[in-house]
């Protein structure tokens, strides 16, 4: 099987859809293996990697501001949100899907949902 030499590594930018709500955010990919995102209501950490034939995986922890309530759809103030992502590049553009899992402020899964991104790297 042929090694990919495709990288992610830059910043990028675009949405991620879930629940019929749609949120801007940007992404860093270092060279590391690690990443950085940030949204208008949050900050996160995480790690990627190649897998496959230009297939990218990568999680996360998203921590939401301090000043921000963010609130579940099932009614619980959520903390932070653990996020799972397989993407695929096209060009300078990444469309993916995964799964998002809404955590309380005492680490209680509060809930969880599928979500779909689409981002495009910066120059």
């Amino acid at each position: 099987m042929p090694v990919s030499t495709w990288t992610p590594v830059g910043r990028w930018t675009g949405t991620v859809t879930h629940d019929g709500e749609v949120d801007d955010y940007t992404v860093t990919f270092a060279s590391d293996g690690s990443l950085s995102v940030t949204t208008e209501k949050s900050t996160g950490t995480g790690s990627w990697s190649v897998t496959g034939e230009a297939e990218l995986e990568f999680s996360l922890r998203e921590n939401f501001n301090a000043d921000i309530a963010q609130i579940s759809p099932n009614g619980h103030r959520a903390a932070y949100i653990r996020i799972d992502f397989t993407a695929r590049p096209d060009g300078d553009t990444l469309t993916g899907e995964g799964r998002a899992v809404v955590h309380g402020a005492d680490d209680s899964v509060i809930y969880g949902t599928d979500a779909t991104t689409a981002v495009h790297r910066l120059p």
